[in-house]
């Protein structure tokens, strides 16, 4: 079965984690998930350094420190990236973010597209938590929008820690990317195929759920 619902990387991994939670703040939307102390700070610092990259508007003195990976990054060359959009539609051609035939997005927060490699980078505010799955999307993303570059350096920043993942992928790796997703993307079709959202209890359920337990049974137990 195949998924014809836009999806993100994100989006696939809230299913993943817990299917009725994904439905009610994702696809119902009766639920809104609350914005945290971490959510919030997170989204200034990308926000921050997005400027600071763009424009070199100053980073503000708490974030000062993280000045040396933009000019590190940026002193390559190549095409600069600074949250870049990028949308494939199924058949893994570029449309634009809001298209009728949208089928993936991503958002890569920073890079590098040379002749012939990029280097592209994501921005991470939280937990180190190494994820070689999404890096894997980052670069089935950029071969796509990127037709002639054949290697992709992707990798995640993780700012509190000052820790560096990082992942080395080829353009003949392309196929078995795609194949490795396709399974996950059935599971999430079937879902909204059969409107049959699962819940998932899990140690989240206790103190980071929103749902509530009148939506669902295990919400905070």
């Amino acid at each position: 079965m195949e998924l014809k619902k836009a999806w993100s990387y994100s989006a696939l991994t809230a299913f993943e984690t817990c299917p009725r939670r994904f439905e009610l703040t994702r696809v119902t939307r009766q639920v809104k998930e609350p914005q945290t102390e971490a959510t919030i700070w997170g989204n200034e610092v990308h926000k921050a350094l997005e400027l600071f990259a763009k424009d070199g508007k100053p980073l503000p003195k708490s974030l000062k420190i993280y000045e040396r990976y933009v000019k590190k990054i940026l002193s390559y060359e190549g095409k600069r990236v600074i949250e870049e959009r990028i949308a494939l539609d199924r058949s893994f051609r570029p449309t634009t973010w809001m298209a009728k035939d949208v089928w993936v997005r991503g958002i890569i927060d920073i890079g590098i597209v040379g002749s012939d490699r990029a280097y592209l980078l994501d921005w991470k505010t939280g937990k180190r938590k190494p994820d070689t799955d999404q890096l894997k999307l980052f670069a089935a993303l950029a071969f796509a929008i990127y037709p002639w570059i054949d290697k992709v350096s992707t990798g995640f920043i993780w700012l509190k820690t000052s820790e560096f993942d990082k992942e080395v992928f080829t353009r003949d790796q392309l196929p078995e990317i795609w194949n490795e997703f396709m399974p996950r993307l059935k599971r999430l079709a079937i879902a909204h195929e059969e409107d049959k959202w699962t819940p998932k209890p899990s140690g989240l359920c206790k103190n980071w759920c929103p749902v509530g337990k009148k939506l669902c049974e295990f919400c905070g137990v």
